[in-house]
């Protein structure tokens, strides 16, 4: 049997899962939101400076920027809250939100235990680690997401955990 060597453990409630699920996306996603935006205004400048040059009215412009800023809203509040919204409902509708997730850290993998289902991650698939100012988040290439409250280790820290994600990355790319 192999040694423990941290332990993270909490109730996930859907305050967290949402802060979680909003993070990933503006890492993820947020970028793409941004530029979208971006064009979306280069193109309301565009279109304002040709009707102020037609002799238009400055209704247009008003009414256009408007829409702007609500597809702004909706791209950059509402569309992630709502897919974070939903996707809790799923883990709602299987039983497991509010679980308690106990994650465990061994010398070369994770394994996480909600209700005695366990799921194992090798530390070498784990792409990407993002922090909130709850959470420690390591999402794995399969997109899958692990979350860990920060200040809900019983055993070690947030510190020994990156450091042996770290270590496990480092040896494998000595053997490739």
């Amino acid at each position: 049997m192999k040694t423990v060597l941290a332990e993270n453990r909490f109730p996930l409630t859907k305050v967290l899962f949402t802060e979680g699920m909003l993070r990933v996306w503006k890492e993820n996603a947020g970028s793409g939101s941004k530029k979208l935006l971006a064009v979306l205004c280069a193109a309301w400048i565009a279109l304002t400076v040709y009707t102020l040059a037609q002799g238009g009215s400055l209704l247009f412009p008003a009414a256009e920027l408007a829409v702007l800023a609500l597809v702004a809203l909706w791209a950059t509040v509402w569309l992630p809250r709502q897919r974070a919204n939903r996707a809790y409902k799923a883990m709602e509708a299987q039983g497991t939100a509010e679980s308690e997730r106990v994650t465990r850290f061994y010398a070369d993998r994770l394994e996480i235990d909600i209700d005695g289902s366990l799921t194992e991650i090798d530390y070498t698939a784990i792409k990407q680690t993002l922090t909130s100012k709850n959470l420690l988040i390591l999402v794995s290439e399969d997109k899958r997401g692990v979350l860990l409250k920060r200040d809900s280790f019983t055993l070690g820290a947030e510190e020994d955990v990156l450091h042996l994600i770290e270590n496990a990355k480092k040896e494998n790319e000595l053997y490739d």
